[in-house]
C-alpha cells in the first residue's frame, strides 16, 4: 500500500492544507482530492520512502507493509486515477501549494485564499490583517459595496474566457470552481492573481480618499440592495458600457409603455 503526494508537503500537512494525494492499494490507484483519508496512514508504520514518477510528475511516495490490516481501513470519497482526474489533482495541488506559501509569506495581501473540501474549489475572502488595519473602510457601507464590486470585476476580468465558475452568496467572499481547467492554467492564473492581489493593497488607501464622497451615494442604493443581480454581471466580465446602453434602451421602452 502506498500514498503519493507533492514533494513540498509532509504527510501530516496534507490535511492542514487540504492537499491532494494518490492512494495505491494493491494495483488499484485512486485520487483523494483533499487527503481526507490520511489518518488511515498515520495509524501505520511506513516501510520505505522515495520519490517516484507518476503520470509524468515526480511525487513523494510512502510505502506501507502490504500485509498490514488494510481491510480494517476505510477509504471514502476517492475518484479514479485517469488523465481527466489527474488534471483535477494538479489543480487542487496548485491551490494547496498557494495556501501553504501564503501562510509563510510576509507579502501584503488584500484577499486570502483558502482551499475548499468541495470539489476543486477555492474560497477568497478579505485577509484578516488587512481587515483589522483598515477597519474604517469596512465600517463604511457604501465603500464596502464598492470594494465588493471591485473584487467581482477583478475576478471577472482575470477569469474571462476561462471555464471557471464564480459565485458569491455574501459580500466580500467569493468561490471559484476550478474543476474544468488544466493544471498549467491554474499555475498561470495563480500567478496573475497574486500580482493583482498585491497591487490592490496599494490601491485601496488612495481609493478610499478619492471615492469616500461617492461611496456615500451607494449606501442603501438600488445597486447595493440588488447585489445578487449585480455581482454575477461583474464576475462574467461583461462590458458595462453595453450593459448601461441596454438598460437605457429598456428604460426608453418602458417609458413609452407607461399608462
Amino acid at each position: 500500500m502506498r500514498i503519493y503526494f507533492d514533494k513540498v508537503f509532509q504527510l501530516q500537512e496534507l490535511t492542514q492544507y487540504a492537499a491532494p494525494s494518490i492512494i495505491q492499494v494493491g494495483n488499484n490507484l485512486k485520487i483523494d482530492l483533499h487527503s481526507t483519508n490520511v489518518l488511515n496512514f498515520m495509524m501505520l508504520e511506513p516501510i520505505g520512502e522515495s520519490v517516484e514518477e507518476l503520470m509524468g510528475v515526480e511525487l513523494n511516495c510512502i510505502e506501507y507493509d502490504p500485509t498490514a490490516s488494510v481491510e480494517l481501513l476505510e477509504f471514502r470519497d476517492l475518484i479514479e486515477l485517469d488523465e481527466k482526474n489527474f488534471e483535477k489533482f494538479k489543480v487542487a495541488n496548485v491551490v494547496a501549494r498557494y495556501v501553504k506559501n501564503q501562510k509563510y509569506s510576509n507579502e501584503p495581501r488584500f484577499l486570502k485564499v483558502e482551499n475548499s473540501l468541495y470539489g476543486v474549489e477555492v474560497v477568497l475572502s478579505i485577509e484578516q490583517k488587512f481587515l483589522l488595519s483598515h477597519a474604517e473602510f469596512f465600517a463604511h457601507k457604501g465603500f464596502t459595496f464598492l470594494l465588493d464590486c471591485m473584487i467581482a470585476s477583478m475576478l471577472g476580468q482575470l477569469m474571462k474566457n476561462e471555464p471557471v465558475k464564480i459565485s458569491s452568496a455574501e459580500p466580500l467572499m467569493y468561490r471559484l470552481d476550478l474543476e474544468n481547467i488544466a493544471g498549467e492554467k491554474a499555475e498561470e492564473l495563480s500567478q496573475k492573481f497574486s500580482e493583482v492581489n498585491t497591487k490592490m493593497v496599494d490601491m485601496i488607501d488612495g481609493m478610499f480618499v478619492l471615492l469616500r464622497g461617492i461611496a456615500e451615494k451607494f449606501k442603501d442604493s438600488i445597486l447595493e440592495k440588488h447585489r445578487e443581480s449585480i455581482v454575477p454581471i461583474l464576475t462574467e466580465g461583461v462590458d458595462l458600457n453595453r450593459f448601461i446602453a441596454e438598460l437605457q434602451m429598456l428604460e426608453g421602452i418602458l417609458n413609452r409603455l407607461k399608462i
